[in-house]
């Protein structure tokens, strides 16, 4: 008997089993419970009660357990690290992302220096009487990268519409699509190919963790042996992506060298 896939589930509404955002991923649920056994675990962050992240930087410079809220935050890193696969889910609020779930990928910002859930399959969603979902969907879909994950689908849905039929239809199609293609690559296992922006991220964060010796981050790059590599994992890389992203890494590197680096006006 095939496991049931663990799926993590981060919900950013503050309205929880109200808000569209839970009810559509529930959807997804259950199209996915129709082809394979799942066991979707949800975290609602409203219920949680995290406190504003003050960018005390603790979990950067020494380590994510000296985080004031480690209590909190380290639990649901353990949680992502056991998944097969996540999905984050907010509305859009004032055309953006709502302050709940920006708050909460704050606290997981040390991710970004230090990501570890390569080959973890991710979905980002996002819901909304208007619009805005691109911004949303986009956030999360970085944020979910940099830490390692491959984003392998997006849903946005409008809920003003859903109680058209035509609409729901629509809908459904696409929540079987996700579904579908969700499953798929949890069970192929198969670590993604960088796009540009994911080489250019990498570099970026190569040249700066180079600068930073002696701290957490340059030690777990040098355990890696990323700190001299075209990327994170060992995946077919585009060429003209490679060269591209090669040689702005090395402008970028030489300007920092020179102290170029000139203030926001």
């Amino acid at each position: 008997m095939t496991d049931a896939l663990k799926i993590l589930v981060v919900i950013g509404s503050p309205r929880n089993e109200e808000s569209w955002t839970y009810k559509s991923i529930r959807m997804i649920e259950a199209a996915m419970a129709e082809r394979t056994a799942v066991d979707f675990d949800y975290i609602f962050l409203e219920k949680i009660n995290l406190p504003y992240c003050d960018g005390c930087l603790e979990c950067i410079t020494v380590g994510d357990h000296a985080c004031p809220e480690y209590a909190t935050i380290g639990p649901i890193a353990k949680q992502m690290d056991a998944a097969d696969g996540i999905i984050l889910g907010a509305p859009v609020h004032t055309f953006n992302i709502t302050g709940l779930m920006k708050n909460f990928l704050e606290f997981f910002m040390y991710k970004r220096n230090r990501p570890s859930f390569f080959g973890k399959k991710a979905v980002v969603t996002a819901t909304a009487s208007g619009g805005g979902h691109t911004v949303v969907m986009d956030f999360l879909e970085q944020t979910a990268n940099a830490w390692g994950c491959d984003v392998v689908s997006r849903m946005g849905i409008s809920s003003s519409q859903m109680k058209k039929d035509k609409y729901l239809s629509r809908v459904e199609a696409v929540v079987e699509d996700v579904a579908e293609t969700f499953i798929a690559e949890i069970r192929k296992g198969e670590l993604g190919s960088p796009r540009f922006r994911h080489l250019m991220n990498f570099r970026a964060m190569q040249n700066m963790t180079r600068n930073q010796k002696n701290s957490v981050n340059f030690r777990y790059w040098e355990e890696r042996n990323w700190l001299d590599a075209e990327y994170y994992t060992q995946v077919p890389i585009n060429p003209f992506a490679r060269a591209m992203a090669g040689y702005i890494a090395r402008k970028m590197r030489n300007s920092t060298r020179k102290g170029n680096q000139k203030p926001y006006r």
